[in-house]
């Protein structure tokens, strides 16, 4: 896959695009691009995922900006099944771009769109005035196919970006992993930290997490890791680190039967599942105890669900 970002100078070769925000890369949207991989296997065509960056809310003055779910290098490692992942610069100057200049300029000269997916109520161009109804009306002109697809509902609710946000805000992470269709991540490389982890006894991969990201609340989460690329079970607390006096927001993670130097290395972090609520506690004792307590409870957890 081919990502592309920073430049409105894009090109590509006859391609099937797939218009949207894709902030979650949720299941909705997982339903766009398998269509349009299905289709682009027909069409004998490239599939192309067609977002923005930064995400809109960051440029127009009357939004409040979104906290992300996925970054923009996570969403491109969940993208890795089609040709091409396109972030168009937005700007003020895009924002000012008029539906029809957004579908004939950019889409159809630029991306060489053969075939365009998108879900039932996307809306494009200066506020918002581009629908459906306007993609249809420039389809024979600029020689592309159609293809709108059905929102997803999950308990007869809608599946949305803003939905998953809400589960995750309250550390529901079983919940909003159900709406992503994979485990909700953070990525990162990892700093050389405090130590304090290794000095209990219980050695930790610690990631400062982008002031953009979207984080669970503060807390202990059972959770998996990957380093390079190979999945290790790992127990990850986020927060301060109040019993020893931490005083920044740092994802650290516990990697369970692990004893590698990967300082430096990037790496994925997967949060499955919400243990506790960080808290102080009165003793070095009563903290390696909880922890100890807390990696017990993640070795049953792989036991149940038959992880290796």
């Amino acid at each position: 896959m081919e990502h592309i970002t920073g430049t409105k100078d894009i090109t590509s070769p006859p391609s099937v695009v797939v218009l949207g925000n894709f902030d979650g890369i949720h299941i909705g949207h997982r339903k766009l691009i398998d269509k349009a991989l299905d289709i682009s296997k027909t069409l004998d065509l490239k599939v192309l995922v067609f977002t923005f960056d930064p995400h809109p809310s960051f440029v127009l003055a009357n939004k409040e900006p979104v906290d992300l779910i996925y970054l923009s290098k996570e969403k491109a490692k969940l993208l890795d099944d089609v040709d091409y992942f396109v972030e168009y610069p937005y700007d003020l100057d895009t924002s000012r771009m008029t539906p029809e200049i957004f579908i004939e300029e950019v889409v159809c000269k630029g991306l060489q769109a053969k075939a365009i997916v998108v879900g039932e109520d996307y809306r494009f161009g200066y506020k918002r005035k581009g629908d459906i109804e306007l993609l249809k009306a420039l389809a024979s002109k600029n020689g592309y196919q159609l293809i709108t697809i059905k929102k997803i509902a999950y308990n007869h609710r809608i599946v949305s970006s803003t939905w998953i946000r809400h589960e995750i805000k309250k550390g529901h992470m079983e919940k909003a992993n159900l709406l992503l269709g994979s485990n909700f991540s953070i990525s990162g490389q990892i700093t050389l930290g405090r130590q304090n982890g290794r000095k209990l006894g219980f050695p930790t991969a610690n990631i400062k997490p982008n002031k953009n990201k979207l984080l669970p609340p503060n807390g202990v989460y059972l959770s998996k890791i990957y380093v390079n690329n190979i999945q290790y079970n790992s127990i990850t607390n986020i927060g301060i680190n109040p019993t020893l006096d931490g005083n920044e927001t740092v994802v650290e993670t516990h990697i369970l039967d692990f004893n590698q130097d990967i300082y430096g290395q990037d790496v994925t972090v997967e949060l499955l599942k919400f243990v506790r609520d960080e808290k102080k506690f009165e003793s070095l004792h009563a903290l390696k105890k909880e922890i100890a307590e807390n990696i017990a409870y993640r070795r049953a957890y792989m036991e149940e669900n038959h992880e290796l």
